[in-house]
């Protein structure tokens, strides 16, 4: 049976949610929630909101879904800890450190992939079912048919965003908040710079996308094999919050949802099915005055009367005895549990005997719990008594005993396991290797004339049989496959056959398309490795060496490299992608992948007129920083890693660049050094 499951950035949010009737909840703890500015909960809160869920049958999972440094590693341990104490039912991650550790303290607590994990096709749901998840949580840029490619390729529970916000990146790929302002999206703080008004021409806002609503498809994607209909929202009000959940609720029980008043609530022009229909034309959409004052007091009263008293979601069987001679007693059966409840012995009726009708109605009255009456059984003799006041006494103590053994149930007890630090390793580097990323086929003919680079990172429609040097290509395969993953199997598979070993790995879906074929692994910053724990989890799944996560401090990406078992770098040069979106800004829609069209910009301007490029491929465009990053007269840092890799995107001349390096020349001009000396938030 598919499940409605619900944000909550406070207790009013999960109230509002259960009451509702949702059958699940996801919510934040203190430190490592990707919603760091909604109110969360503390360890106290958190068994309270555990216990309430249970004893209505709810489940709670918690979001450690931030990547994680390893300075914070031991409070992580303790968020881990006691979340197990409070017995949630699931770990909702992205870091895969974070994973490792959760499996070392509580093996037996469910985790599910984040959707900031990048799980976007088949291979990265049948890898994250092999690393021990029980679930997967989609991107929000699927269609149906690539939702139903990955259903039927796997038995992993998968969960789907339905209705809220929609970000216009693909899911876990978003550097934009954190290289323009510091505040990384990957650790919580997204400050939402894609809402700002960048501009194509005379369009404007090309980043900014309306509000995901799927409601009324939920039935068609309960049919597609979803298990999960997510409602985004963490930082949305509790009316917000139980009207989204009625209107699942309604569309799964075959009804029309309201969405009027759902856009009145909360929406950004409205809402749009895009992405899910495959149709990328008409989604921008932006938050408008009209938007804000037609969510009136009104729409806002009229929601409450969906989280006003306990969503009734068990039925009840009742079977009530009023015998000559024998205690009256009352019993309650539901959810697999049952409870008696006996009073006093019945005596004889002076005025009006009880009847089994006055009985069933008496009863039957749960209203204000979370049952309803199913079958009711009443045997009772001619001629007793029995006074309203016992009935009802009797009544909810039974209730009160069976809402004790369903909170039972619905427990799990697990076992805790100490934590216990990984040992640091120690690490000899020399001068480190030079490698590099290419984008043209000039940039291509240039780099492999030089002898420097140990390893040329180049895209797989660059390559052929004719192609010099492949045992120093590794070769890269496009970040997102929902729309592709069979024709890049295909093409690897021929490019291995020419004689191609390596490949570049982004995601788990890469990483089991490098098993499959037999190809060597090797990872990219898009892994987003930012903790030993991740790299060891990584070094397990057998890359031959992998790039650390350009979110990190020098000093912490050093500190990580001396600890690595396989070889480990950073990115050195180039222009620093803040985001990868499948709908181009540019065209108003699909990306065309004609990267020399004469009328097309190539950028899109932001409100201080700088140009932003963007670099178009068949499926998606990468918008990249406007200044490029120079870490060239670094070089006593550089020194202390494995590899430094050269990021080439609209160069011309890559000689020039590689010198720089070479020579410890110092670059002027408009530059960035990155996050590695202001790092995030």
């Amino acid at each position: 049976m598919s499940e409605i499951l619900a944000p909550c950035g406070a207790m009013e949010s999960l109230t509002a949610a259960v009451n509702a009737g949702a059958d699940a909840v996801y919510l934040g703890e203190e430190y490592f929630s990707a919603r760091k500015n909604a109110d969360n909960f503390t360890a106290e809160q958190l068994c309270d909101a555990v216990r309430f869920c249970h004893y209505s049958g709810v489940k709670v999972y918690v979001t450690l879904n931030t990547l994680v440094f390893d300075r914070e590693i031991p409070l992580l341990a303790k968020a881990i800890e006691n979340c197990a104490k409070a017995d949630v039912d699931a770990f909702i991650v992205q870091d895969m450190g974070v994973a490792r550790l959760a499996r070392q303290i509580v093996p037996e607590l469910p985790l599910h992939a984040s959707t900031q994990m990048t799980v976007n096709s088949p291979e990265g749901a049948i890898m994250a079912k092999e690393l021990g998840f029980t679930r997967v949580v989609l991107g929000r840029e699927l269609s149906l048919a690539q939702i139903k490619a990955i259903t039927e390729s796997c038995d992993i529970e998968t969960e789907l965003f339905v209705h809220g916000a929609l970000c216009v990146c693909i899911s876990g790929q978003c550097y934009m908040s954190s290289v323009l302002g510091g505040r990384s999206g990957n650790r919580g703080l997204c400050a939402q710079p894609c809402r700002l008004d960048f501009t194509s021409g005379d369009r404007h806002n090309v980043l900014s996308l309306k509000d995901l609503s799927l409601t009324e498809k939920l039935p068609e994607l309960a049919k597609a094999g979803i298990t999960s209909f997510k409602i985004e929202g963490r930082m949305k009000r509790p009316e917000y919050v139980a009207g989204a959940v009625n209107a699942c609720r309604v569309a799964l029980d075959g009804g029309t949802p309201d969405l009027i008043s759902l856009k009145n609530v909360f929406s950004r022009s409205g809402f749009t099915s895009g992405y899910f229909d495959d149709d990328f034309k008409n989604m921008q959409g932006v938050r408008t005055k009209d938007d804000v004052t037609s969510a009136t007091s009104k729409v806002l009263s009229a929601m409450k009367q969906y989280y006003h008293k306990p969503f009734r979601r068990f039925p009840a069987d009742i079977t009530v005895n009023v015998k000559s001679g024998q205690p009256v007693s009352y019993k309650l059966s539901a959810c697999g549990v049952s409870s008696s409840a006996v009073g006093d012995i019945p005596e004889k009726a002076v005025n009006r005997a009880v009847t089994a009708e006055y009985l069933e109605n008496q009863c039957s009255k749960l209203g204000g719990t979370v049952y309803f009456p199913g079958n009711i059984t009443v045997n009772v003799d001619d001629g007793l008594s029995v006074s309203a006041a016992q009935l009802n006494e009797l009544r909810r103590k039974a209730i009160e005993n069976v809402s004790g053994k369903i909170l039972e149930k619905n427990s799990h007890h697990y076992r805790i396991s100490p934590y216990i630090p990984l040992d640091s390793k120690e690490g000899k580097k020399i001068r480190p290797e030079f490698r590099c990323e290419v984008n043209t086929a000039l940039q291509l003919e240039q780099v492999l004339q030089e002898d420097e680079y140990s390893y040329i990172y180049a895209p797989m429609g660059l390559l052929d049989e004719a192609t010099p040097d492949k045992f120093r290509i590794i070769v890269v395969p496009p970040v997102f496959l929902a729309d592709c993953e069979s024709d890049v199997l295909k093409k690897l598979s021929l490019l291995k056959k020419q004689g191609y070993e390596h490949i570049a790995v982004h995601t788990l879906s890469h990483i089991g398309i490098a098993r499959k074929l037999g190809m060597k692994a090797h990872g990219m910053s898009r892994l987003n490795i930012t903790n030993r724990y991740s790299l060891r989890e990584y070094e397990k799944m057998g890359l031959s060496d992998t790039a650390l996560s350009f979110e990190l401090l020098m000093s912490d990406a050093v500190s990580l490299c001396a600890d690595s078992e396989i070889k480990t770098g950073i990115v050195g040069y180039g222009r620093l992608p803040l985001m990868i979106t499948r709908r181009c800004p540019i065209n108003n829609g699909k990306p065309c992948g004609k990267t020399k069209r004469a009328d097309c910009p190539h950028y899109i301007t932001d409100r201080q007129g700088n140009n932003m490029p963007c670099m178009c491929s068949e499926n998606t465009v990468e918008i990249l920083n406007p200044d490029k990053l120079y870490l060239s007269d670094r070089q006593s840092e550089l020194a202390k890693f494995d590899f430094v890799l050269l990021k080439f995107t609209d160069e011309t001349d890559t000689g020039e660049v590689l010198e720089m390096y070479l020579d410890d020349i110092k670059p002027d001009g408009n530059l960035t050094r990155g996050l590695y000396y202001r790092g995030v938030q």
